[in-house]
């Protein structure tokens, strides 16, 4: 009985915790939607309507096809190439969307499906290089420490995951259905809306989270005597553990925690992604039975990579 209660015991404490601090939740909802109107929907929704229209002709998969001798050897799957390729254009979780419209369309299989979610659902170079480098470090020559060891990291990752063959195949070779162009249009107009929607929602909920984190954060922090520095790279890991931007904008305004301190902080949490990202690629992936455990513990994986090929770099270079 505790166990079949527990959720919706939890949303009751959430729903009284949220009653009882108004200003945080309007002030967390408001930093949230702030987020997807101006990081989310400008690069995202565009590229989306394009990726959907692209996924229904057979044209992107012929392509890969012809490609399949490099995405075969290195990636375990012909169609790699193309969540991969999507996810690096436009970010979380453009890759996810794509795998899920790849599974839709019955050209990949279940287990296809899980694998290529895990290593080609990634952060978009823009993102890394104007928002993170450029905007939040105000140095876009940073750009090197951080995209090299997130997209190193996810072609790693690839080789850790074990297929149970030396190369994934589509379940079945399917050609698809010419459809006239203004119904393909419509449906991924439909599609990309859904999953943008979906995405915002998700985005604010955690954004919430985040602020009532910060609140608590500050008290311990008072109560333990914590140092300013301690309490930064406390608080951005935590937080991006919830919500990835959130997290890397407080890492990196902070002027008193290192900047290559900064730099590995900020590689995993944007390869982690943040349970916010986690739930926009749980949301959107319908069409096939996603291993949320093997997901999760993955991007964990992802995350100490790009860390370490970071700290690496910084080294050697």
């Amino acid at each position: 009985m505790l166990r079949r209660n527990f959720i919706p015991a939890t949303i009751m404490l959430i729903i009284g915790l949220f009653l009882s601090k108004p200003d945080i939740v309007s002030e967390g909802a408001a930093i949230g939607l702030k987020i997807w109107v101006n990081n989310i929907v400008p690069f995202l929704f565009p590229m989306s309507v394009l990726s959907n229209i692209l996924l229904q002709y057979n044209f992107l998969y012929s392509m890969s096809g012809r490609l399949s001798f490099i995405s075969g050897k290195i990636l375990k799957t012909d169609y790699g190439l193309i969540p991969f390729f999507i996810s690096f254009v436009s970010g979380y979780p453009s890759g996810a969307m794509t795998v899920n419209t790849m599974a839709e369309s019955g050209k990949i299989s279940n287990r296809e499906a899980n694998y290529l979610t895990i290593f080609a659902n990634n952060c978009s170079f823009q993102f890394i290089a104007g928002a993170v480098s450029f905007s939040m470090l105000d140095n876009f020559h940073l750009l090197k420490y951080i995209a090299l060891p997130h997209f190193v990291g996810a072609v790693l990752l690839s080789f850790l995951i074990n297929t149970g063959k030396s190369k994934l195949s589509p379940s079945k070779i399917i050609q698809l259905k010419p459809v006239p162009f203004h119904k393909n249009f419509s449906s991924s107009i439909y599609k990309s809306v859904t999953g943008i929607l979906t995405v915002g929602g998700v985005i604010v909920t955690f954004s919430v989270f985040s602020n009532f984190l910060k609140d608590s954060l500050l008290s311990l922090a008072n109560a333990f005597s914590l140092s300013t520095q301690m309490t930064n790279i406390i608080y951005s890991l935590l937080v991006g553990l919830l919500e990835m931007t959130n997290g890397c904008n407080i890492m990196a305004s902070s002027p008193v925690v290192p900047l290559e301190i900064k730099l590995i902080i900020i590689n995993f949490i944007i390869s982690f992604s943040g349970m916010s990202v986690i739930f926009q690629t749980i949301a959107i992936t319908d069409k096939f039975d996603l291993d949320i455990k093997n997901y999760i513990l993955l991007k964990l994986v992802h995350g100490i990579f790009s860390s370490l090929l970071c700290i690496i770099m910084l080294i050697f270079t």
